[in-house]
């Protein structure tokens, strides 16, 4: 059964059927055209639903010959299609067909970081409660990580504003490239989704954050990059948004 499995894998791939002749009572190839372009359509339409953004940049006859592509050389490989798509950034990078859009891997992977937050496992978001009773040693002294669901991306073209405006607005807004780099935050503390473009200030508390350096180390930095801002109203926004992780395992330095 096992040879059964390898040749049927085989022949979804390359789209010829004749190996499967001796497993069917005649020519397999008319139903199994039918099965495959069933198996390609569905799986292209799953990563149209996971990178909405992309695909009305591109519209949808653009969209399905990519999809195909990408099915091509990355089929899905889990039982459930729900995080199908890794992969397609770096897909369309080296997609000829796309290259003259030059933010367009760029704006897929904020979609992908989207479907990774929506997602992500459950976890509790450090709050202002948990932080209001500790001495002020302790909480500098904290270096909590990031919240299992957060995602920040930075990109050299304005990308999380043609995201957004792809992914939410009715009337698609123009987004001049000359607008410049981007850095965004995608996370789910909650049940919701939510996105925003970060300051660079913001940008780099988090990256401090994200490398497992404490409150104090991430504030310093801010202070050093970024003379004249101050660092814990950085904190504190940050914090509201729930973008840091609650569960702590003790004091770090």
């Amino acid at each position: 059964m096992s040879d059964f499995h390898d040749i049927f894998s085989k022949a979804l791939l390359t789209g010829d059927a004749t190996a499967l002749d001796e497993f069917t009572l005649g020519p397999a190839s008319t139903k199994f055209k039918v099965y495959r372009n069933n198996v390609v359509k569905g799986a292209a339409d799953t990563l149209g639903d996971a990178y909405p953004a992309i695909k009305r940049l591109v519209g949808d006859r653009f969209f399905q010959g990519m999809a195909r592509e990408f099915w091509s050389t990355h089929p899905p490989v889990e039982r459930t299609l729900t995080l199908y798509g890794a992969g397609f950034a770096e897909f369309i990078e080296q997609f000829e067909p796309a290259q003259s859009l030059v933010y367009l891997a760029a704006v897929a992977r904020l979609d992908r970081a989207w479907l990774e937050a929506h997602h992500a496992p459950d976890a509790r978001p450090l709050s202002l409660a948990d932080i209001r009773e500790m001495p002020a040693e302790d909480l500098a002294a904290t270096a909590p990580g990031l919240h299992a669901s957060v995602r920040v991306f930075a990109s050299d073209w304005p990308a999380f504003s043609i995201w957004q405006t792809n992914r939410n607005d009715a009337d698609v807004k123009k987004i001049s490239l000359e607008n410049g780099a981007e850095t965004a935050l995608i996370h789910r503390p909650g049940m919701e989704v939510k996105s925003r473009r970060l300051t660079p200030a913001e940008a780099l508390f988090l990256d401090r954050i994200s490398a497992g350096h404490t409150f104090e180390a991430a504030s310093n930095a801010v202070t050093d990059h970024f003379p004249g801002v101050e660092p814990a109203p950085v904190f504190i926004a940050l914090l509201k948004e729930g973008v840091f992780n609650g569960h702590q395992e003790g004091r770090k330095k």
